[in-house]
């Protein structure tokens, strides 16, 4: 095993993309300006399965994107292949990359956890006791936090040493955790449950949704929690683990909700409608699309991209009106990257 550096958190350095829904609060909101964005094809990359992984894009302007082929691709920004890394199982489920500031990328394939360096040498592999199917995040000290489907939230040192797990009540499958500004990490289960862990790996209070949560957490600034569950309901819950409020949709809610810069929440339900929701709890519009359990991602501008199973990534205004619609010609999973 390899020591390395400590890495230092991606998000306070400027890193344009570095983990799943942008930083370890998962807000989905970019600092770049979408405006100019026309949704015209600038390149492809064909891997040798699926993609489900979503990008993630480092301090160099390197994309990190997984496939189902076993590979973690490093492409530069014209799509040509920088290295590929052979990992010993598939780079799929929602296995998200997340890059530190040194150029480190730690990411998730079958049971273990990959650390490697930004030339794509393997620095170290953390084994767990099942999957790993949501990406990890990075904490300012350089713990890094996954769950796996053996039950287990996992705090790994940089050196690649178990700093501690916490064991939930089921398999956290494809919600990947969120940090809080005072180190408080947040995730949720298939048991339903929305954890709040201390940064000891103590548990600091749980809340129960209706029904199971495939929903990542999303942070805003004020510390309230939003989540969404297979109750059909997006939840927002106080710091002290307190129901705010709940805004109730047709279907139910995979995707992670995205925070904008005024505060409004942008999330997608299996009713086919992507959601605008104010603060308060108040919903300000929505926009069909068709199911998705893609994430969205939201520019500086506000524009806010979602792919959907309808085959199209779209570009939605703030004010809730189509701005652009790209056909991909099948289902996308995948979250978008802004960089």
């Amino acid at each position: 095993m390899l020591a390395i550096a400590r890495p230092v958190s991606a998000f306070s350095q400027g890193v344009p993309w570095p983990t799943f829904h942008h930083d370890p609060r998962h807000t989905g909101l970019s600092q770049f300006d979408t405006s100019n964005t026309s949704g015209a094809l600038a390149w492809t990359l064909t891997t040798g399965s699926f993609v489900t992984s979503s990008p993630a894009i480092g301090p160099d302007n390197t994309i990190y994107i997984g496939s189902a082929d076993n590979h973690l691709y490093a492409l530069n920004r014209d799509g040509s292949v920088r290295w590929v890394f052979n990992a010993a199982g598939a780079v799929s489920g929602f296995d998200r990359p997340t890059i530190a500031s040194d150029g480190t990328v730690y990411f998730g394939a079958g049971f273990n956890l990959y650390s490697v360096n930004s030339s794509g040498v393997e620095n170290w592999v953390f084994p767990t006791g099942s999957f790993i199917q949501a990406g990890p995040v990075i904490g300012t000290d350089g713990t890094i936090y996954v769950g796996s489907d053996d039950f287990n939230l996992y705090a790994v040192n940089p050196d690649g040493t178990q700093k501690w797990k916490f064991r939930t009540n089921g398999p956290l499958v494809f919600s990947s955790p969120a940090l809080g500004s005072d180190g408080t990490i947040y995730v949720g289960d298939v048991d339903s449950n929305l954890y709040a862990v201390n940064p000891n790996g103590s548990l600091k209070w749980t809340f129960t949704t209706g029904n199971i949560i495939f929903s990542s957490p999303a942070i805003a600034s004020d510390g309230t929690i939003y989540i969404g569950s297979n109750d059909d309901n997006l939840y927002a819950v106080n710091p002290n683990g307190e129901l705010k409020w709940k805004f109730t949709t047709g279907g139910l809610i995979f995707s992670t909700p995205a925070i904008g810069a005024r505060g409004t929440i942008y999330f997608a339900s299996g009713d086919g409608n992507l959601y605008a929701v104010n603060s308060d709890g108040t919903g300000k519009w929505a926009f069909i699309t068709g199911f998705t359990v893609s994430s969205p991602a939201i520019g500086r501008d506000g524009i806010i991209f979602i792919g959907s199973d309808d085959d199209d990534l779209y570009a939605v205004n703030p004010n809730g009106t189509e701005k652009w619609v790209f056909p991909t010609g099948g289902s996308i999973e995948s979250s978008p990257s802004i960089g």
